[in-house]
């Protein structure tokens, strides 16, 4: 008898303690940032922008190789003497050359990495103030979801946002 009392006794703390812990119904939504990062206004300017950069950068090397293709049809005209001295030059050219490309590569991955870290945070923003305004509890990236109910998904919503908080700016 006693064991039957104390068995209903910690049964019925179990179940009490259960109806507290799911007394608050959990509001949770997911969002592919994937893309909402495509699809997002600045990413496109900023890809065109780069895309402006890389061309810039690709014509710079296009006239050095140019000039180094010139002075290579110039050396086999040139006698011994006059060979050491453009050969030099060459060299010089090629230097350039590399240093202007490696550089230029550089820097382009260090402005792409940048501006995508500035699009993050403000996507991130975005969910965070959406999630605030309309008291979610949990939202997650679509690709950490394994099964969501379509009504879940936010996307739409976070992409329309993000645009227009950009255009407004």
């Amino acid at each position: 008898m006693k064991k039957l009392s104390i068995f209903v006794l910690v049964l019925g703390l179990v179940i009490g303690s259960q109806s507290v812990c799911f007394s608050k119904e959990l509001k949770i939504g997911y969002v592919n940032v994937f893309k909402v990062f495509n699809e997002y206004a600045k990413t496109k300017e900023y890809d065109e922008k780069l895309e402006k950069n890389k061309k810039e950068a690709e014509k710079k090397l296009e006239a050095k190789k140019e000039t180094i293709e010139k002075l290579q049809n110039k050396l086999s005209l040139l006698k011994e003497k006059e060979r050491s001295s453009e050969e030099e030059k060459m060299k010089k050219e090629i230097t350039e050359y590399r240093e202007t490309e490696r550089k230029a590569l550089i820097d382009i991955k260090k402005e792409r990495d940048e501006k995508m870290k500035e699009i993050i945070e403000d996507i991130n923003k975005v969910v965070e103030d959406y999630a605030k305004k309309n008291k979610f509890d949990l939202v997650v990236n679509e690709s950490s979801v394994l099964y969501g109910d379509k009504t879940m998904d936010i996307t739409s919503d976070i992409m329309k946002l993000a645009n227009k908080q950009y255009k407004s700016k």
